[in-house]
């Protein structure tokens, strides 16, 4: 599969925003970025040596077609990492392009940072995000209700994913 990680640029960042504000993308994905001006903000702090967060942009067939990220890194104490995939490009959903994008970048963050596991959140209803983080390994920890949306919490160790740590794509 022609899939490709890039790394995040401002003019990505204001295309993600723009993409990202489908009704149906909104209703799946817990976007907690409430502005453009925000986003942009987040995108700076990120690229600071000391981020806690750390991304890229996933290009299938020469085309940007979404973000994987992660957030909440911690390296001193839990030893681990909150991860986000959003493909906005609704045509590609179910095509495997997240399941590859996220097996090399999550190889990626294993060794880049001292963590040990990854953790997950997504809405109860988005079949298509529990699909493809049971399809690379993750394990459902606990259903909870927020804000009166039901979600779901997700892990997997590193150790998950040794083995496939030099697969690149």
């Amino acid at each position: 599969m022609d899939i490709v990680l890039k790394t995040r640029t401002k003019e990505h960042v204001v295309t993600f925003w723009n993409k990202t504000q489908d009704e149906e993308i909104k209703r799946l994905f817990p976007f907690s970025v409430e502005s453009l001006e925000k986003a942009l903000v987040l995108f700076e702090e990120s690229m600071k040596e000391d981020a806690l967060s750390y991304g890229k942009v996933i290009y299938f067939e020469g085309k940007y077609v979404g973000d994987i990220w992660c957030y909440s890194i911690d390296e001193s104490d839990e030893k681990m990492a909150m991860l986000s995939v959003v493909i906005f490009e609704k045509e590609l959903w179910g095509k495997g392009i997240a399941t590859e994008a996220a097996e090399a970048f999550i190889n990626e963050v294993f060794n880049k940072y001292d963590i040990g596991k990854i953790g997950a959140f997504t809405y109860s209803d988005n079949h298509g995000s529990i699909g493809l983080l049971k399809k690379i390994g993750f394990s459902e920890i606990e259903t909870f209700v927020e804000d009166g949306v039901e979600s779901k919490y997700f892990e997997a160790s590193i150790d998950r994913f040794r083995g496939v740590a030099d697969k690149k794509i």
